[in-house]
């Protein structure tokens, strides 16, 4: 389990520089109220489900659930017109993930602790702005992470708002897919919704 919340907190990363991908298509906005802003990095706040669900002569379903704020966060994020710049990105997640199984009639929970540190780190890309409120950055996006093995999670966009010095970005994810438990592959779905907080 800790190598599945691990990659997690992989997803969340590459939110933080996925997020603000952007260039201009035909819903572009003719301003753009991210450019020339530098933004420090408050929190992110995230919960994410992962269903497997296999049916055969006995029906199983695993079911992963966390939930949590980043502590210790560092780092500033920097808008051009078409880019953003990430500088000393990093946080530590402390929290816990609880798994439920199902197998038959029987059921089992487990909760367990869960604490990693993103060590700072420096990056940039690219962004489109659609509209006034959304950036988006495709589905040939580079920025994809696998959960399990054979289930990869695309981040393609998130919607903003800027209310005085504060600019929040968020994004939804639900994908299907396959997850491999002890040797069993079943049929799965990601369910991923991040906040990320950033203030002047």
């Amino acid at each position: 389990m800790a190598n599945k919340i691990t990659v997690l907190s992989a997803v969340f990363v590459i939110l933080m520089m996925g997020a603000c991908k952007k260039s201009n298509s035909g819903t572009s906005s003719s301003t753009n109220s991210l450019a020339g802003g530098t933004w420090n990095f408050v929190d992110l706040s995230s919960n994410a489900k992962l269903t497997a669900t296999e049916s055969g002569i006995i029906s199983a379903t695993v079911i992963d659930v966390t939930d949590f704020t980043t502590i210790d966060n560092s780092g500033t994020i920097t808008f051009t017109a078409d880019s953003m710049a990430g500088s000393g990105i990093g946080y530590t997640i402390d929290t816990t993930y609880t798994t439920y199984t199902y197998v038959g009639p029987q059921g089992d929970t487990v909760t367990s602790p869960f604490t990693t540190t993103i060590s700072p780190t420096s990056s940039s890309t690219s962004y489109q702005l659609i509209g006034s409120d959304s950036i988006y950055f495709g589905s040939g996006t580079p920025f994809s992470v696998s959960l399990y093995a054979g289930d990869t999670v695309k981040i393609e966009g998130a919607h903003f708002s800027i209310s005085g010095n504060t600019l929040t970005l968020t994004s939804i994810i639900n994908q299907a897919g396959n997850v491999t438990y002890n040797s069993i592959t079943a049929p799965s779905v990601t369910q991923i919704n991040s906040t990320i907080t950033l203030s002047k």
